[in-house]
C-alpha cells in the first residue's frame, strides 16, 4: 500500500537515549572509583534503576508520569518546568526526589555519604544534559525523506524535556511538518487517541501513514490501536511481544527507506 507519510518516534528511535543515560552512569562510575574501587558500572546502574522506581511510585503523581511517559530515570535529570497539567506538581517534588534516589542509591551500595550523594545528583544532571547522541543513520534517513513526504514527530515527553533535547540537535527540527510531546496533548503512546491527534496534524490518511518506532508497548501498540502501519526498529534484537503486531521489523533506521520505496512500487 502507498506511504504518503511517516510518524517517527524520537528516543532510541532518532536518538540514543539509553546509550547517553549509561554513558553518563559509567563517568559517575569512574568518579566513584577513586574511592571505592570494587564497584561497577553494572552494579551501580541496577541499584540507582530500583531505588529510583521504588521511589517514583510512592508519589501521587507516578500514574501521571506513566500516562506521559516519563521514566524515574529521566526523573533524575530532565526539566519539568511546564505550567499545564500536573508538571507544578512534579517539579515541586523531583529536588527532594533527586537527593533521595541517591542518598538510597549509595546506601544499597554500602556507601553512607550525603556529601557524595549531592555531588552525584548534581553531576548527572550536568553530563545527562549534555549528552545527546544521534545515531549514525539518523540524518542519513531523514535528508532522503523529508521533501518528498511530511514528517511528524511523535515523543512522549515532558514538553520542556522535549524542547532541551531538541535544543541540543536544533537540525532535527527541520525534518518535521510537524513535533508532539504527550506532555503539550495530555495523553502519550499507546493512547489512540494521541495518534488520532497527529494524524490530523499531518493531515494524513491512516492507511498510507508509517509509524517508525523502536518501542513495542508504546509506538507499535498504539499504531495498532489505530490502524496505522507500523514499523519496528529493532535496534537491540529484542523478542517481539505476543499480540503485538508491527507490519514491518527491521533492525537499521536505513530498511525504511526500503518500505517505502517497495511499498510505493505496488
Amino acid at each position: 500500500m502507498t506511504v504518503t507519510a511517516l510518524i517517527f518516534d524520537l528516543d532510541n528511535t532518532l536518538l540514543s537515549s539509553d546509550h547517553a543515560d549509561r554513558m553518563a552512569l559509567e563517568r559517575l562510575t569512574s568518579f566513584l572509583q577513586t574511592k571505592h574501587p570494587h564497584l561497577s558500572v553494572d552494579e551501580f546502574e541496577t541499584c540507582l534503576k530500583a531505588e529510583a522506581l521504588a521511589l517514583f511510585e510512592s508519589y501521587d503523581f507516578y500514574d501521571f508520569t506513566v500516562m506521559i511517559g516519563i521514566s524515574p530515570i529521566e526523573g533524575l535529570w530532565g526539566k519539568f518546568n511546564d505550567e499545564t497539567l500536573r508538571f507544578p506538581e512534579l517539579a515541586q517534588h523531583i529536588r527532594l526526589y533527586r537527593e533521595k534516589v541517591w542518598l538510597r542509591t549509595l546506601a544499597a551500595l554500602g556507601i553512607f555519604d550525603r556529601r557524595m550523594a549531592k555531588v552525584l545528583e548534581l553531576m548527572y544532571i550536568a553530563i545527562r544534559i549534555e549528552t545527546v547522541l544521534v545515531y549514525e543513520d539518523t540524518f542519513e534517513v531523514l535528508d532522503q525523506l523529508y521533501e518528498a513526504y511530511p514528517l511528524l514527530l511523535l515523543t512522549n515527553d515532558a514538553p520542556a524535556l522535549q524542547q532541551l533535547k531538541l535544543r541540543k540537535v536544533p537540525k532535527l527540527r527541520k525534518y518535521f511538518k510537524r513535533i508532539i510531546s504527550s506532555g503539550d496533548f495530555g495523553q502519550g503512546k499507546p493512547a489512540p487517541a494521541f495518534f488520532e491527534f497527529a494524524l490530523s496534524r499531518l493531515q494524513a490518511d491512516k492507511q498510507t501513514t508509517l509509524m517508525v518506532g523502536d518501542n513495542l508497548l508504546t509506538d507499535i501498540l498504539g499504531a495498532n490501536a489505530t490502524g496505522i502501519r507500523s514499523v519496528w526498529l529493532n535496534r537491540r534484537n529484542e523478542t517481539l511481544v505476543a499480540g503485538i503486531n508491527p507490519d514491518f521489523i527491521v533492525h537499521s533506521l536505513t530498511d525504511v527507506l526500503a518500505i517505502v520505496e517497495d511499498e510505493n512500487k505496488r
